[in-house]
């Protein structure tokens, strides 16, 4: 038996966040590329113009959660960070980067999708409004199973890397259980690693500040025993989250030998 579902337009921000408010358990949604079914209560953000907005500044980028993934690579590869592009236009297909947007793809709620490792890895922050605050916060600390919020905009900044790596992993038009993506990034100064991000992001999601840590200061090229090392920490840490969320081994040793090529170009 079919069961009668509700929509509700919002024409501003304003509206959302009252039907947040006086709506429970409202799902707010999109153009819907990702969804199999019409939540049973959902508000639409398609027709909301605040949350389709660009704004470059010097350092940074603001993205409205309701901009389109072919709105954003419209901008080309020499305005937006070259890994948030690569991972840009690997998704999907033109015919559904024209309607899928940005906050769609951030606020996946089973596995992280695309744009989560490029985004973590450049350090970006999400503005996430309810009806009675707005906060900026790390995409790190971002939890999309929170309720009565709506996800607004997303700041990344627009920082250089020598080493900047992207790669998806799975099918190339959609997403399984075996997809993720992977960022491997690195800054140095007189042959010494100053910086460096490695984020893999799919059912689990790999990102160890400690393991970074011991890589900077790191004086190249990397030794070898210094790579074994590194790479059977980032097993071991791996192997804990892993454990927690039930992923497919088979994505352990992909992204140790992403890992591995990644760091061997350093040697």
């Amino acid at each position: 038996m079919s069961q009668n579902k509700t929509v509700l337009i919002a024409k501003n921000l304003s509206d959302i966040l009252y039907h947040i408010k006086s709506v429970s358990n409202l799902s707010i949604v999109g153009s819907c590329t990702q969804l199999k079914e019409i939540p049973e209560k959902s508000v639409t953000t398609r027709n909301v113009s605040e949350l389709c907005l660009i704004e470059k500044k010097e350092r940074y980028i603001d993205i409205g959660a309701g901009a389109s993934i072919s709105k954003l690579l419209e901008l080309g590869q020499g305005r937006i960070p070259k890994i948030l592009y690569d991972a840009l236009h690997s998704i999907a297909t033109e015919t559904i980067r024209n309607v899928a947007t940005i906050g769609g793809n951030v606020c996946a709620k089973k596995q992280k999708h695309t744009l989560w490792a490029p985004l973590l890895a450049l350090n970006s922050l999400v503005e996430i409004k309810t009806p009675t605050e707005t906060k900026m916060i790390p995409i790190s600390k971002f939890d999309v199973n929170q309720e009565k919020f709506i996800l607004t905009k997303i700041r990344v900044p627009l920082n250089e890397f020598e080493v900047e790596q992207f790669r998806k992993i799975g099918p190339s038009k959609s997403i399984s259980p075996l997809s993720a993506s992977y960022v491997f990034l690195v800054d140095t100064q007189r042959d010494i690693i100053a910086n460096i991000k490695i984020v893999y992001a799919g059912k689990v999601v790999f990102h160890s500040p400690e393991l970074e840590n011991k890589i900077v200061g790191s004086r190249l090229p990397l030794s070898e025993k210094l790579l074994d090392t590194l790479i059977e920490d980032a097993k071991e840490i791996f192997k804990e989250k892993e454990a927690q969320t039930g992923t497919p081994k088979i994505l352990r040793s992909q992204f140790l030998n992403l890992l591995r090529n990644s760091l061997e170009q350093l040697m």
